[in-house]
C-alpha cells in the first residue's frame, strides 16, 4: 500500500526539479493525502485538540494570558496522534492560563 505513496513522491521530486512550483505543491498534497488516508486506515486518528488541556493526550509547551477558560486550548504547535487507545506522540498546545487583569500587579515597594 505504501508503492502509490512511494510514486507520488517521485512525481513531486520530479515536479521540484523543472521548477513548477504548482506541479510541485499539486504533488507535495497527493503525497500528503495519500499518506494520511493510508495511516488512517490502519487505525491512526488525530488527537482532538479543541476544548480544555488534557494532560493524558496534550504535552502543554506554553501557558499564556487570554481571555478564553484557564486551561483551554489556544493553539496546536505540533499535531498528536493515537493508535487504538495507545499515543504515537501527544498534541503540542498552547494554554490558555490566568487572565491578566490591569491593576492587579503585586506593589513593587515604592508605595503602590
Amino acid at each position: 500500500e505504501l508503492l502509490p505513496v512511494l510514486d507520488d513522491l517521485e512525481r513531486a521530486l520530479e515536479a521540484a526539479t523543472q521548477h513548477e512550483e504548482a506541479k510541485l505543491e499539486e504533488g507535495v498534497r497527493l503525497v500528503h493525502r495519500n499518506l494520511a488516508d493510508l495511516l488512517r486506515r490502519e487505525g491512526l486518528a488525530e488527537i482532538e485538540t479543541n476544548g480544555r488541556f488534557d494532560p493524558h493526550v496534550h504535552e502543554a509547551l506554553l501557558s499564556q494570558p487570554s481571555d478564553q477558560e484557564e486551561g483551554s486550548v489556544l493553539d496546536v504547535v505540533q499535531k498528536g496522534y493515537k493508535l487504538g487507545d495507545h499515543v504515537v506522540r501527544p498534541a503540542r498546545v498552547v494554554i490558555a492560563g490566568a487572565r491578566h487583569v490591569p491593576g492587579t500587579e503585586e506593589s513593587d515597594g515604592d508605595g503602590g
